[in-house]
């Protein structure tokens, strides 16, 4: 497993998505290239967790086409406080390129904490009809068998729409995003009811331009392949658009919840494709 940022996992942190592939993950012919800004903060923890406080930012940029490929950067800057009195700053910047057709991924993740990289992770994957396999190059060169199913996270989300404008209510399918160094994640979407208008509360003003657009609530469960308890590493929930656009972001460690309220969205040009 990837090291540890306290109680949470780099693959916990970057969620499949969650932000990875969220951007790029509206239905096909809506893709919207875009820059989000999210300020991130603490709604919960546990008794057991050490963690005391959680304040700062998340920026997602977006673009490409289903010609040349998606590519997708971030960056979650995070002032942690402990229970301890002590506290730090975790820091990932995390870049990925993945095909149009979802047949490959290329991603790096660097994690800085307190100014000193403690982890990197990179490597390239592929699938075909009867699944595929990850070569990863950092932190240490290892390949990683892949499921037949297994999407990149463009091509879950994009599967996740589809489901959602189908009717659906559930949707199934191993993923793999780069952020854990020895295996891909099943994950069960649960999809809300189809519902129109922009957001609410700290994300109105912000999300203003989404106000004519569709959205669906949803949230995704991540489960160690492994793990034959049978209960998620963790779970996020949030309002997907139909040009992509996330809001109203909910991350569930277990033992620590953290938010993330959009407050910045920059529409970018779109490619000719």
């Amino acid at each position: 497993m990837s090291a540890k940022c306290s109680t949470v996992t780099a693959a916990a942190f970057l969620g499949g998505f969650f932000f990875f592939g969220l951007a790029a993950s509206a239905a096909a012919g809506s893709l919207a290239p875009h820059r989000a800004v999210y300020s991130m903060k603490m709604l919960e923890t546990a008794e057991s967790s050490d963690i005391s406080s959680v304040t700062g930012r998340l920026v997602l940029e977006w673009q490409g086409s289903a010609c040349d490929g998606f590519i997708t950067s971030q960056r979650i800057v995070n002032r942690m406080g402990s229970k301890r009195g002590d506290g730090f700053v975790s820091d990932f910047r995390v870049s990925s390129w993945e095909a149009g057709d979802g047949s490959e991924f290329t991603f790096s993740l660097i994690h800085y904490m307190n100014g000193a990289a403690i982890e990197e992770i990179e490597g390239s994957a592929n699938r075909g009809a009867e699944g595929g396999d990850a070569a990863l190059s950092k932190p240490q060169a290892r390949k990683i068998a892949l499921p037949a199913g297994v999407l990149f996270p463009t091509e879950q989300l994009r599967a996740v729409i589809a489901s959602a404008e189908s009717g659906k209510r559930v949707h199934s399918a191993p993923v793999f995003d780069g952020s854990d160094t020895e295996h891909h994640f099943d994950t069960t979407t649960v999809l809300g009811n189809k519902a129109s208008g922009g957001p609410d509360g700290i994300e109105a003003e912000p999300g203003g331009s989404l106000s004519s657009m569709t959205y669906w609530p949803v949230q995704v469960s991540y489960f160690d392949p492994n793990d034959s308890i049978g209960l998620p590493e963790y779970e996020v929930s949030f309002h997907i658009y139909e040009n992509g656009v996330s809001t109203s972001l909910v991350m569930d460690y277990g033992d620590l919840v953290i938010g993330a309220d959009l407050v910045s969205l920059d529409m970018l040009p779109s490619p000719d494709c």
